[in-house]
């Protein structure tokens, strides 16, 4: 069974670690997972030894500091805890070439790690119609490695207020909402998306299951 590296969130009480249970149900089935706490040296050798793969998964949003914004009065900003573990993790996992999975907030680390920028507030900062915390359309780019498993056009859910600005020019493009905004990247390394898949029905929960087994089985392979 292969291992996969998932990172812990920390409620509003600055207390609590916690995982949604949403991401366990997905995961567990077909993956061993380990659950990443945040050290305070910031050092995870450990973790990208003993694992395949690392889940940077959803939660509250990215200090815009790291892509020189001041702060729109719509963040919430997430734990600095949280906030230092997902991009030390994301570098020793990437520099140990092992493939690395984003969803949600974890496509806006992604590209925020390598360079590129967000929108801090999708309703105030542009001219879209569309609500992106409810369900719309993608489209996905041809050539792609997620449209080898999903239909060209799909409806996806939506929990999110930011959204990827300027991609960085190491990341694809793999996916754009029906009003244009930057939903799916990828690279030889990564794959990361906008939506939620633990969230999705059943169809799509294994076909991104098994694009991601695919994913990171050839990454494996390809190292030995």
């Amino acid at each position: 069974m292969l291992k996969i590296a998932i990172t812990l969130r920390k409620k509003d009480d600055h207390m609590t670690f916690f995982m949604n249970e949403t991401y366990y149900q997905f995961l567990c089935p077909y993956f061993d997972i380990q659950l990443v706490v945040p050290k305070l040296d910031h050092q995870y050798l450990d973790i990208v030894q003993n694992n395949d793969a690392l889940l940077i998964c959803g939660g509250n949003d990215i200090n815009p500091n790291y892509y020189h914004q001041t702060s729109h009065i719509s963040n919430i900003q997430e734990d600095q805890l949280i906030e230092t573990m997902d991009f030390a993790l994301l570098q020793q996992f990437y520099h140990a070439h092992k493939p690395i999975i984003g969803i949600c907030r974890g496509i806006q680390v992604i590209n925020v790690f390598f360079k590129g920028t967000l929108y801090q507030d999708i309703p105030t900062q542009s001219q879209t119609t569309i609500n992106h915390q409810k369900e719309h359309f993608v489209n996905l780019m041809p050539n792609s490695l997620i449209q080898q498993y999903f239909p060209s056009q799909m409806k996806v859910n939506s929990f999110h207020h930011q959204n990827i600005k300027e991609v960085s020019s190491l990341l694809h493009i793999s996916a754009i909402s029906e009003d244009g905004f930057i939903e799916g990247i990828e690279n030889h390394q990564i794959i990361a998306v906008q939506w939620h898949p633990e969230r999705m029905d059943s169809l799509h929960q294994k076909q991104f299951l098994d694009m991601m087994i695919h994913f990171i089985t050839a990454n494996k392979d390809s190292n030995y």
